[in-house]
């Protein structure tokens, strides 16, 4: 018993904190992991001299904190974001960290302009149905997994619309397998989409194979038209989605430039507890350019007004019922 109560006692109490040993962990763990410096325009380096000396043995956790942000800062990555026990969490990315134009996305407005017999799945994974007065469905998806097995019921229960609006604004990502299993009838033939390769090594060069990801035909195809909804909240696994959407010929892309964050994300802990995330991964689309901090841009580019939300209106969404009536 006297056993026992020692090693929970262990395993209980926290390391002891080191901020130089924190800083120098993390910035070696980035140097080693994270894969787009170059599409990222960052030179780690330089980095690493102008915020190491800022950093002291008795530096705090608020200074810690604040160095470490600001140095992360640099890359504006969706993918990256710092976590601290009662501290806000930190996001490089400047969109999602200062939750701009946040508010031109309204799921309670997009329920307005469906009929009233609209399907919502759990906590609005998805939200599908039939615009009203037109012959036009909508489905929404707020994240890329299983709820994407839901777009076999839309595509049945609206086989006899006009075309189809495919809403990924402020999606949030998740695991793109889902999506391109999911959508394989609407291809009749394989679809190159991108390809990857992922660290594998501590050093710069040292990567996988390159590896490249289809979207392959899967029963009865669907060739109606289809206008895809994107904006800058679009991320990781959304934006996957977006790139295989893309391959379509009868798809149309409105909204917005997506956030531009789309290789894998892992997570790493520093030794005094906190969490931080990093890419270890280069994405490049089938025209053989990376979009790593760029995003996708739409074939229409709008953009929702405060204004007009506050009367209820979804621009965009009006704009793409248009375009299919």
């Amino acid at each position: 018993m006297l056993f026992l109560s020692g090693c929970e006692k262990m395993f209980i109490e926290p390391p002891k904190n080191n901020p130089e040993a924190i800083f120098e962990n993390l910035w070696t763990t980035f140097n080693e992991e994270y894969a787009p410096f170059e599409e990222r325009k960052v030179n780690w380096d330089s980095i690493y001299n102008v915020y190491r000396p800022l950093v002291k043995s008795n530096t705090t956790d608020d200074e810690l904190f604040q160095v470490l942000s600001n140095m992360l800062k640099v890359f504006d990555d969706g993918h990256i974001s710092l976590t601290a026990p009662n501290r806000q969490v930190f996001y490089s990315n400047r969109i999602r960290r200062e939750k701009i134009d946040d508010e031109l996305f309204n799921k309670q407005i997009i329920k307005t302009y469906l009929e009233s017999d609209f399907k919502t799945g759990t906590d609005e994974s998805y939200i599908y149905g039939k615009i009203k007065n037109q012959n036009v469905a909508y489905i929404f998806f707020d994240y890329v997994a299983d709820n994407w097995f839901v777009l076999e019921e839309f595509l049945n229960k609206y086989n006899n619309v006009n075309g189809y609006i495919i809403d990924l604004r402020h999606n949030q990502g998740g695991d793109f397998t889902y999506c391109f299993s999911a959508i394989g009838r609407l291809t009749n033939q394989n679809r190159y989409v991108f390809r990857s390769k992922t660290k594998n090594g501590k050093g710069k060069n040292e990567y996988t194979e390159w590896k490249q990801w289809y979207i392959e035909p899967n029963g009865n195809f669907v060739s109606k038209p289809i206008v895809l909804l994107a904006d800058r909240y679009t991320i990781s696994a959304g934006e996957r989605s977006v790139m295989a959407f893309k391959t379509l010929p009868n798809v149309t892309f409105i909204g917005d430039t997506t956030n531009g964050a789309h290789g894998t994300m892992i997570g790493r802990e520093l030794a005094n507890g906190w969490y931080y995330s990093l890419v270890p991964q280069k994405v490049e689309l089938f025209d053989g350019k990376s979009y790593e901090g760029i995003g996708l841009a739409p074939d229409i580019y709008i953009k929702n007004l405060i204004s007009e939300i506050e009367q209820g209106q979804d621009k965009t969404l009006e704009y793409a019922i248009d375009r299919l009536k």
